[in-house]
């Protein structure tokens, strides 16, 4: 991206993030900005991802050279402003994105093997990555992966609307089926055809695994359709809907009710491993219920204070936070802390 065609980014983005002093604010907006303490984590953070990023674009632990944890560090270097090329830390991007391209395989899969972890999960977060790094450069070697990619996930697509581990047709679940419909979105977001009916039938899925009230259940999200709730897997849903463009369905309200009686309580818990995961999913979900009107604007003006309280409480010296899958806790929480910015398409409402 050229320095004027970041400016404009950068421009649009304060405009839709401030209000302008003397004009009435839009209701519809959160007013929520940045604190300057959050703002400072989010800068430490990257930093240290920057820090200790290596010269082929990945990092040196047992996920640091895994498609998905590349993928995640991308996201949250773009989460602030930092577009491949461009930015303090735009050569980190683009050494991310340049790595994700060398792990293309012919059939679109975004994964080498020998890589920690499933297929899948790293293949979606690489092809959101990428998705939203070719929406920002137009960079035609990007498209072309996010093709194939886009692709692969369509054709593994099952009968009932999910994904699983695997780059097949198989079994599904909610937790993968969310990635694929957040990379599928943000692939057409960036002007790749996507069938509509994948996209569809993503859904109807998702829907499945809701735990609605009206059947004497709580509200949340299943990993599997029948299964119990969890925060987690509730926040996956509940933003899995809204990119589809389902912001008042009564799944999301009664998603976003679920999560409210799981609010920050300022340290992280003893089980580590899933909440990064689950504090992204249930940030960006509620952020997203503000256009559903003032219960999700209430929501999120509750949520986000508290998050970033206690992210910026549980932050390392060093700028890293600490939990499973190496980079990938520190990845997310810059990528809550950042939404303020607006700057990932996917996440604009």
């Amino acid at each position: 991206m050229n320095l004027l065609r970041l400016a404009v980014v950068g421009v649009l983005a304060a405009l839709t993030a401030v209000g302008t002093p003397g004009v009435a604010a839009d209701t519809s907006v959160d007013q929520i900005e940045i604190s300057p303490a959050a703002a400072n984590a989010s800068k430490k953070g990257l930093a240290w991802l920057a820090n200790t990023q290596r010269e082929d674009g990945s990092w040196g632990s047992s996920y640091g050279s895994t498609t998905g944890i590349v993928g995640a560090c991308a996201l949250a270097f773009m989460s602030a402003g930092h577009v491949p090329g461009s930015g303090e830390h735009g050569v980190n991007t683009a050494r991310a994105m340049n790595y994700l391209i060398g792990c293309a395989q012919p059939s679109g899969l975004l994964y080498k093997n020998g890589m920690q972890g499933a297929p899948m999960y790293h293949h979606a977060l690489a092809t959101l990555a990428l998705a939203e790094g070719w929406g920002m450069t137009q960079d035609p070697k990007i498209r072309d992966v996010v093709k194939r990619a886009i692709e692969l996930i369509v054709a593994t697509q099952n009968q009932k609307g999910g994904w699983r581990y695997q780059p097949r047709v198989s079994d599904d679940d909610l937790s993968v089926t969310v990635m694929m419909l957040m990379a599928l979105r943000a692939a057409k977001d960036a002007g790749i055809v996507v069938p509509k009916e994948t996209i569809d039938l993503g859904i109807e899925y998702v829907k499945k695994c809701h735990n609605g009230k009206d059947n004497g259940k709580d509200g949340g999200f299943a990993y599997t359709p029948g299964g119990g709730s969890g925060f987690g897997r509730t926040g996956a849903g509940v933003l899995s809907l809204q990119v589809a463009g389902n912001y008042r369905a009564k799944e999301v309200k009664e998603g976003v009710e679920y999560l409210m009686s799981h609010k920050p309580v300022g340290e992280l818990p003893a089980e580590k491993e899933h909440y990064f995961y689950g504090q992204y999913y249930a940030a960006m979900g509620i952020y997203q219920a503000q256009s559903a009107g003032e219960w999700g604007r209430a929501a999120w003006n509750k949520w986000y204070p508290a998050i970033t309280k206690e992210l910026i409480a549980t932050q390392q010296p060093d700028g890293r936070w600490s939990g499973g899958f190496d980079q990938y806790p520190t990845a997310m929480a810059i990528l809550v802390l950042d939404i303020p910015y607006r700057y990932l398409p996917i996440y604009q409402r």
